[in-house]
């Protein structure tokens, strides 16, 4: 297109200037002294049209360095008498040039999911004697696919193989993209979003092990439902980020929420997040989730002694209820944040439930428990590839008013790349003495654990 502009442009110069020279001496020579008013007309035409030969060199000019802006305009001619010719007709504005020519537009991970796997293989031993747990494992192995499903939602299905265990579904759910007024609405089986460690998968522990306060009140495994939730990103004139997520659904068994009935356990989560310098970022949460669990160990474990399994039928519906806070501090400077870095995360549960118990007469008795626990977890990074972290643990029992143990985790993680981790850690528990004589342990426990954990392929990012 270019190269056409400019050859119009030259020839409009070859035909207009030869034109505009020849016309003067030609009319010079046949005009008499009578006609010397059309001459003058003629000079000014000459005038007129070496004007917009100007023109034109500048707008031939103004090619040729490659402007796209449009022709400057043509000054108007001189007026003249009906014998004058019209001027020249100013050039159009240049035209885009095209982008060259390509294959329609593809979008693979429509048809191609994004696919990831990660294990973790944890090595454990107890200090002071040799225990049936002792040894490695195989503990977990993950594999994960993500992908759109269409314009309006996505899909994420993680596959999770336990050692010594049957593969299983451990979430998958599809996640809406085009509700109104910042909602989001996500179904199918998803960890509930009970504080900050619950949703992490367990490749993701800031340690090797979940706090003891988590696996008390909710199983060795997070708290999970198979439902629906809905997130709505509250506006505020403050403008902080404030985040409601309101979860129903049928939670999956567990310690809190374990009835053979399939009642439904609400969630209810809050989190206010603001940036408390150019450097570092404050969450806070609040939680609240409630449903219906059943007889707890102890009393099963009792009708099982007294002959009467069977015979008395504890009850499926007992209101349980778990809250929780959490606050969690990051810092991570803009100019060295690959080498430096601190967080501080704590959260606190409290757990109501109602229990039945069996009386010394071999009646049911029903009762309401009260416990509490939680974790603070401490992490710097110093260098590259090498973070510290300490956690500390306190937790009671939701099925026991006496049951309680204390901990405290050392871990060193070693991360040769975002690919891999090394994690090294010295984990150290005390129960007292009803909870000890309860799980048949000792009263004090020393463990030196060992884990690795590789990945490959497109894994997703973790919440932040």
């Amino acid at each position: 297109m270019r190269s056409i502009r400019i050859a119009l442009a030259l020839s409009l110069v070859a035909v207009l200037m030869p034109a505009a020279i020849v016309a003067a001496p030609a009319a010079a020579q046949e005009a008499g002294p009578p006609e010397r008013r059309e001459v003058d007309e003629l000079k000014a035409e000459v005038r007129a049209l070496r004007d917009q030969v100007s023109a034109l060199q500048r707008q031939l000019d103004a090619l040729m360095k490659g402007e796209a802006a449009a022709a400057p305009a043509v000054p108007p001619a001189v007026a003249t008498t009906p014998l004058a010719a019209p001027p020249a007709a100013p050039m159009p504005a240049a035209a885009p040039t095209p982008p060259p020519a390509t294959g329609p537009a593809r979008a693979p991970s429509l048809m191609n999911p994004a696919i990831s796997a990660v294990f973790q293989l944890i090595g454990n031993t107890a200090i002071g004697g040799r225990e049936d747990a002792d040894g490695f494992d195989l503990s977990e192995a993950e594999i994960a696919f993500e992908s759109t499903v269409d314009p309006y939602a996505k899909m994420n299905l993680y596959l999770s193989f336990p050692a010594d265990e049957s593969p299983e579904i451990e979430e998958g759910y599809a996640t809406t993209f085009a509700l109104p007024a910042s909602l989001q609405l996500k179904g199918g089986r998803f960890k509930s979003a009970f504080g900050k460690w619950n949703g992490l998968h367990t490749h993701a522990f800031p340690t090797i092990e979940r706090p003891d306060a988590l696996v008390n009140f909710f199983g060795e495994e997070s708290l999970a439902n198979d439902g629906l939730s809905l997130s709505w990103l509250i506006p505020n004139p403050a403008g902080v980020y404030v985040d409601s997520t309101t979860e129903v659904g049928t939670a999956r068994e567990g310690t809190s929420f374990n009835s053979a009935a399939r009642a439904l356990t609400w969630t209810e989560h809050l989190a206010f997040f603001f940036n408390a310098g150019d450097n570092d970022t404050v969450e806070m949460g609040a939680t609240a989730a409630g449903g219906q669990t059943g007889p707890t160990e102890t009393l099963l474990a009792d009708l099982d002694a007294n002959g009467l399994t069977g015979t008395l039928v504890p009850d499926e519906r007992l209101r349980s209820a778990v809250y929780g806070v959490d606050v969690t501090w990051k810092w991570k400077p803009l100019q060295q944040n690959t080498y430096r870095s601190f967080l501080w995360q704590t959260e606190a549960l409290l757990s109501r439930r109602r229990a039945q118990t069996l009386d010394p007469a071999l009646f049911l008795d029903e009762t309401t428990i009260a416990s509490a626990g939680g974790y603070s977890y401490l992490e710097g990074q110093w260098t590259r590839r090498w973070k510290l972290g300490l956690r500390y643990d306190l937790s009671g029992f939701p099925d026991s008013a006496t049951d309680r143990e204390w901990g405290a985790a050392y871990v060193v993680k070693f991360v040769p790349s975002e690919f891999q981790e090394l994690r090294f850690q010295v984990k150290y528990t005390r129960f007292n003495e009803s909870a000890a004589q309860r799980f048949g342990v000792d009263e004090d426990d020393t463990r030196l654990l060992l884990e690795w954990i590789p990945v490959i392929g497109a894994h997703g990012a973790h919440e932040y």
